[in-house]
């Protein structure tokens, strides 16, 4: 138990530090977004062909706040479960609902990027000129993965509360 404490003290200094760093990584991208070289935008679903103008780069800023702000409450949530694991409690009715929360976070994270991609597709390439404007939807297999694991993290907390139960069975029969 000592080790999986120390452990998890440890993942939560750096879930702390991904949880501070993420959102001003994403404001430091977009902030500098005209500046960066192209291989930094490569992962971007569709290309400017001019730099953007300061509207479209707030624009471009909020709408990225959608799949960070669905990372973020991720990590939050893993920074609450590593608390109860290094506080040596591996299997309350707490642990079950962050479990829970963990794989809608995962489910809620392929939306949040289905959404993000056509709407930063459009911010992007809106000041290009008429026929190099692009709205781009994808679904991968990323993101088919990304369901798959939501959904088994989701029947994991179904098998541990259903565990809690039968420990909280044994512990009240005499």
């Amino acid at each position: 138990m000592e080790h999986l404490q120390r452990a998890s003290r440890r993942f939560r200094i750096l879930l702390w530090i991904f949880i501070v760093g993420v959102p001003l990584l994403n404001l430091l991208y977009w902030a500098s977004f005209n500046h960066l070289p192209d291989g930094l935008l490569a992962d971007l679903p569709a290309a400017a062909i001019q730099p953007l103008s300061g509207l479209s780069l707030s624009l471009a800023f909020v709408v990225s706040l959608l799949p960070v702000g669905v990372a973020l409450y991720g990590l939050i949530t893993l920074e609450a479960l590593f608390k109860l694991y290094q506080k040596g409690i591996v299997f309350s009715q707490q642990n079950v609902r962050l479990f829970r929360r963990l794989g809608f976070v995962l489910l809620t994270w392929v939306a949040a990027n289905a959404l993000f991609t056509p709407l930063i597709s459009v911010v992007i390439t809106f000041n290009n000129p008429p026929g190099s404007r692009e709205l781009v939807a994808q679904f991968g297999v990323l993101d088919l993965s990304t369901l798959v694991i939501g959904a088994v993290v989701l029947l994991l907390s179904w098998v541990m509360n259903e565990g809690h139960k039968l420990e909280d069975e044994q512990a009240h029969t005499i």
